[in-house]
């Protein structure tokens, strides 16, 4: 189900997209109104997951303690229970747990329909999915969802339960009150590469209908503006929480989008919680990550030429090792092998081979370390605070390379250029994205 990127010949590209950061509890709600049909709905939903195998809502809808709910799993499936009308939900046989993919998701909602199964279709990237069981809502059932109650994304409404806060990315998010659409009105498959892609929505909303794209960078609270501002003409307005637009390692206002838009709008490399070293805990939406001593930890995105600039820094703890490994590499920390390279905060130091040598300064928490890697020259730079420490390491050809750290009981975030970078990158080095690939 790997979707990198979708580059869409038809000129529909995306620009934005929301962080929820579950550490920070962040979410939307708003309170539904009357609906044009509580029957009949559709939720499409472009989102790129963060933390993996645990409970994480997308969607819910609650009436006193019950709730309507929509959701991942902890074993990575999606589940959709009708408080009212469900025993076990209805749980996708799909699992869905690739950091590195924009998942589209439709979620179309017909209870008038004879046929039970017909009630309920669900589609990952325009593929219909089938569910464990049969749990389908009766004939003529009007659940929770899309009538006038409090709606939340991203979080479980009632906090009696586990919290169950999404981590991750949404985007395009059209919510169409009256109609059971396919994801045709959504997206389309680009005839040249067979990835599904976005396509934009030309119909009507119906009265509780929405259309989130988070383009307007501040938070929203009492009107139509904002992150949570709706486009569909309806100015049904979601109230942001715990999200934040302050510049540095929380800012949540990202470029990273399913479509090649531009060289700063893509989908963009996160740390790979399917690949390390180590204990590591990631957390962030993918872009944090901590842990104690020995532990190397990978991003999702492999490089083997051209010239790319991230940046890093440990916002907890002590000495912080940050630089590049082999995409395959099982060294037990960043420079603890033959297969990485790391710049060691702790001594100003850098590392391979399990041996380090002098280099550049020291460095501690909230520094701005800047990496810079040539995979053409095949060098690796470091800045500290936007001052270049000299050529690290050189003869870094011939294999397939991805941004590391690990070392120390620490914690470190990263920034790959889905937020502003805090200092610019040196001259023709690019983001981490999938537009700038080869």
């Amino acid at each position: 189900m790997l979707n990198l990127s979708a580059n869409s010949p038809s000129g529909y590209n995306l620009n934005n997209s929301l962080r929820f950061r579950s550490s920070a509890s962040a979410y939307l709600n708003r309170t539904f109104t009357t609906p044009t049909n509580g029957k009949i709905w559709t939720l499409s939903i472009w989102l790129k997951r963060g933390a993996l195998g645990s409970l994480q809502s997308i969607m819910t809808a609650q009436s006193g303690g019950n709730e309507d709910s929509f959701a991942f799993l902890g074993g990575d499936t999606i589940r959709l229970f009708f408080s009212a009308y469900s025993t076990t939900g209805l749980i996708t046989n799909a699992v869905f747990r690739d950091p590195s993919a924009w998942y589209h998701i439709v979620l179309a909602i017909d209870t008038t329909q004879a046929t039970a199964s017909n009630r309920v279709k669900m589609y990952v990237n325009g593929v219909q999915q089938t569910f464990t069981g049969s749990d389908y809502p009766a004939q003529n059932a009007t659940p929770y969802f899309n009538t006038a109650l409090p709606h939340y994304i991203a979080r479980y409404a009632n906090q009696t339960m586990p919290t169950g806060n999404f981590d991750g990315y949404n985007t395009e998010v059209n919510f169409i009150d009256g109609q059971a659409l396919t994801p045709s009105s959504f997206g389309s498959t680009n005839a040249t590469t067979g990835v599904w892609q976005p396509a934009k929505y030309t119909g009507t909303y119906g009265t509780n209908g929405f259309y989130l794209k988070f383009s307007d960078i501040a938070l929203t609270s009492g009107s139509n503006a904002g992150l949570g501002k709706d486009f569909s003409g309806n100015t049904n307005y979601w109230t942001t929480n715990n999200i934040s637009v302050t510049a540095g390692t929380t800012y949540d206002a990202m470029t990273d989008v399913p479509t090649n838009t531009s060289a700063t709008v893509a989908n963009y490399a996160v740390l790979n919680p399917l690949s390390y070293v180590g204990s590591p805990t990631f957390s962030n939406a993918n872009l944090t990550e901590s842990g104690t001593l020995d532990r190397l930890v990978k991003a999702t995105i492999g490089i083997t030429s051209g010239k790319w600039y991230w940046e890093c820094v440990q916002t907890a703890g002590t000495n912080s090792m940050f630089g590049l490994a082999t995409i395959d590499s099982t060294n037990t920390f960043c420079g603890g092998g033959t297969t990485s390279w790391g710049y060691y905060g702790g001594a100003g130091t850098k590392w391979n081979n399990n041996s380090g040598s002098a280099y550049g300064s020291s460095f501690t928490t909230n520094d701005v370390i800047g990496v810079a890697f040539d995979a053409d020259a095949g060098t690796l730079t470091f800045y500290k605070n936007n001052t270049s420490q000299g050529t690290a390491f050189t003869g870094l050809t011939g294999n397939t390379y991805t941004p590391a750290a690990g070392n120390g009981s620490n914690t470190n975030a990263f920034n790959f250029g889905q937020r502003p970078f805090q200092y610019s990158a040196p001259s023709g080095f690019l983001p981490l994205n999938t537009y700038n690939l080869a």
